[in-house]
């Protein structure tokens, strides 16, 4: 392994030193992309998957204390833990490294962290800023990038560890007619209101997200099916059992649920995961809508999923 040595600016340790400035690592990718951590300033900050660390992130290519960043005398050090697949600076392997401002960090096959300072100011900015960066403009809730992300890395994290996760899709009855009879503006408060009424009721461990359109979709961590189910039920009552209030009316909104357990896979991927959600919610869209239906391997048509 080798090892790489570089100095921080003088300035940049003069705002450590004289606390104007505090070190942070940011995640720009993989599980928990956008948050932001900050960094012991006399001590080691620990990253890896392990329950005990400091920074956690569930990616299968990351050792349980993979990696560390160690203040110290004003600077920062990142230094590899031992780990089996190693730990990256600006794209180089390295063992020890004086970090600063701007380096990216490399662990695992997808995670990618930068190391920066941030005065509260800063800090309060750029957590609007990553944040923003991970919802949905019209909505609020999680885009479906973040979505994807985190359902890739909740899989792995489930199949390592044995823990139930399942995966409700559902989408607005009839919305096309919606914006045909009342226009976009109206379909568009529609999706608002029904979005703020459901985050309304997840827990929050869970992750609710905009899908695409009209499709919203909630990843139900360590809960299997019935569990999930019981979620899907809330929020088809949530939605349907109050007429929403638009500017010029107020309009009766029904949703279609179709809920998927990975235990139930045959092979459990994010991908088959999505797949056996959305062919739950099209038997319960043949079946009349505004219902709750659980993905069933053994019939049709999602015993082809």
């Amino acid at each position: 392994m080798s090892k790489t040595t570089i100095r921080l600016e003088p300035d940049g340790l003069n705002r450590a030193r004289d606390g104007k400035k505090r070190a942070f690592v940011v995640v720009l990718s993989g599980d928990r992309m956008g948050e932001m951590f900050p960094l012991k300033e006399s001590a080691r900050t620990t990253i890896g998957r392990g329950l005990q660390t400091d920074v956690r992130i569930n990616d299968e290519g990351i050792s349980r204390t993979h990696a560390a960043v160690e203040g110290d005398s004003g600077g920062y050090y990142l230094l590899d833990a031992g780990s089996t697949n190693g730990t990256y600076a600006n794209g180089k392997k390295v063992d020890r490294y004086e970090l600063q401002e701007g380096d990216k960090i490399q662990i695992g096959a997808q995670s990618v962290l930068k190391f920066t300072y941030h005065d509260d100011f800063d800090e309060d900015f750029q957590r609007n800023l990553y944040e923003s960066a991970l919802r949905d403009r019209l909505t609020g809730v999680f885009n479906r990038g973040y979505f994807n992300n985190r359902l890739e890395s909740d899989v792995a994290f489930a199949l390592r560890h044995g823990k139930p996760l399942s995966l409700v899709l559902f989408d607005i009855d009839h919305f096309k007619k919606i914006n045909d009879t009342l226009g976009h503006p109206a379909g568009d408060q529609v999706l608002k209101n029904l979005a703020d009424r459901v985050a309304g009721t997840t827990r929050s461990e869970d992750i609710f997200a905009r899908y695409g359109g009209e499709e919203f979709a909630l990843i139900c961590r360590d809960v299997d099916a019935l569990r999930a189910a019981r979620a899907a039920y809330r929020i088809m009552e949530t939605v349907g059992g109050k007429a929403f209030a638009l500017e010029e009316q107020a309009l009766t909104v029904t949703v279609s649920l179709g809920v998927a357990d990975l235990g139930m896979l045959v092979e459990p991927t994010a991908d088959a995961l999505i797949e056996a959600a959305d062919a739950a919610l099209y038997v319960a869209k043949r079946n009349g809508r505004n219902r709750v239906e659980i993905y069933d391997p053994e019939s049709e048509p999602t015993r082809l999923v």
